[in-house]
């Protein structure tokens, strides 16, 4: 087991890493998911284990359950949206890096592949100022086509 800086999130089923320098995002990112009723696992940094292939992340005992957010502070997610806005463990199903990475315009998704302990895991840059809870809500329910779509006929 190690300790991975980063806030780990529910959101429909699938575990998503969140990374990213301190300001970046990611605790905002969670509430605001957590908001939307997904949950939260762990907030600043993640136990991540390896089992088998597969990797399952949970919150360090002294942060369980809480979200730490510039301005307020320490918030005890239960209290403020109820038990059911946590997860005890989650697999690491992507990991999303919130960082301005230039990336070409394209119809196609830009995972890369990434290694954590040895076991790939699915890998995006996103910038930070871009709608973070709805793509990874996106992200999440598979709702991305895998054909470009066709252009709309032209006007005029």
């Amino acid at each position: 087991m190690s300790l991975i800086p980063g806030t780990l999130v529910l959101v429909n089923g699938m575990g998503i890493l969140l990374r990213g320098p301190a300001g970046s995002g990611k605790s905002d990112t969670a509430l605001a998911l957590i908001h939307a009723g997904h949950r939260l696992v762990a907030d600043d940094a993640v136990d991540i284990q390896r089992l088998d292939d597969t990797l399952v992340g949970s919150a360090p005992a002294a942060g369980a359950g809480l979200l730490c957010l510039r301005g307020p502070g320490l918030i005890d997610v239960a209290a403020c949206f109820g038990d059911g806005a946590l997860a005890r463990s989650a697999t690491v199903d992507r990991v999303v890096d919130l960082v301005d990475e230039p990336l070409p315009a394209s119809t196609e998704a830009d995972w890369r592949s990434i290694r954590i302990h040895g076991v790939p895991c699915p890998r995006m840059a996103v910038a930070p100022e871009r709608p973070l809870s709805a793509l990874l809500e996106v992200i999440a329910t598979g709702g991305r086509t895998t054909q470009p779509r066709p252009e709309a006929p032209a006007c005029g």
